[in-house]
């Protein structure tokens, strides 16, 4: 993971220096979107899993290109998703019963091509579809509602972390690598609307605090706490039955073969400050405001 990390980091700073050190447009934006859990607790279905999963993600961003094909942008979101194994037509997951809901806060540096050249100036493309990877730390914590309350996941140690031989609590701060694509859409020299779709591959598989395997009831209990045991085995809840139903540990909870992935949907509202040919439309003696036709 630190040899795909390092190589990545390299590669946007070179871009990044490159575009920096002939930068001429630059710009501002904000977005509404959702924010999508991709993992675990995904139902068979893809909508469902796309709708079901998903929140209300916010962006800012800025953004520095040189020429017209090339640019790079960095910027923070904050959204939240979910996942519940409840509703899906898989007995096995439906018997599994667990479920989640966390916020996320993301920093990123994504680099840019576009596939037509994108150009603030009359008579150019007035549309330009770009292609974007980069590089993403993001932040978690999973929680679940138990008896009404909202419970935090990761402190209990709900596959047995912290106990002897297991590993020890996951981190609620990981990298991803974002890959996707978007639309820009220039509605004047001082204004463009943006639609972007990008994926992000995570280098965790707890956002849903679920990966392994079960620790048996009784032997969670008495190192992590009865809560700790019962939020990790929920089948009793589906049966309707009281007592915990006990599975031996070492039986499969989760998949960890592969990492969790979220989802990130956007449409943006992007302001120019310095145009396609350097000149300053925001923040200079004059301001152009966005005029539809």
């Amino acid at each position: 993971m630190k040899n795909i990390k390092g190589i990545l980091l390299s590669i946007i700073f070179n871009i990044g220096f490159t575009t920096m050190s002939s930068a001429q447009y630059t710009d501002f934006g904000i977005g509404l979107g959702t924010t999508t859990y991709w993992g675990d607790l995904n139902k068979p279905g893809f909508f469902d899993n796309y709708f079901g999963n998903s929140g209300i993600g916010i962006q800012a961003h800025y953004r520095v290109m040189s020429g017209n094909r090339l640019g790079i942008k960095g910027s923070f979101i904050y959204g939240s998703f979910k996942g519940k194994d409840a509703g899906s037509s898989l007995d096995w997951q439906k018997l599994r019963n667990l479920s989640f809901r966390s916020y996320l806060a993301e920093l990123s540096v994504m680099g840019e091509l576009y596939i037509l050249p994108f150009n603030t100036e009359p008579g150019s493309f007035f549309i330009a579809p770009y292609l974007t990877a980069g590089i993403s730390t993001f932040w978690f914590d999973p929680k679940t509602r138990f008896e009404n309350i909202d419970v935090r996941l990761q402190p209990l140690g709900t596959e047995g972390q912290g106990m002897p031989g297991r590993p020890e609590k996951y981190s609620l701060n990981s990298f991803a690598i974002p890959f996707g694509g978007g639309l820009k859409w220039t509605i004047n020299p001082s204004f463009n609307i943006g639609m972007e779709l990008v994926v992000r591959r995570s280098f965790t598989d707890y956002i849903d605090d679920l990966s392994t395997t079960y620790v048996t009831y009784d032997d969670l209990s008495a190192a992590n706490g009865t809560l700790a045991a019962k939020l990790a085995n929920r089948m009793n809840e589906y049966l309707g039955q009281s007592d915990p139903v006990i599975l031996p540990t070492g039986t499969q909870r989760g998949g960890a073969d592969v990492t969790d992935y979220y989802i990130v949907a956007m449409i943006t509202a992007n302001w120019t400050i310095t145009d396609s040919n350097g000149k300053r439309r925001l923040g200079g003696n004059k301001i152009t405001c966005p005029t539809f036709k």
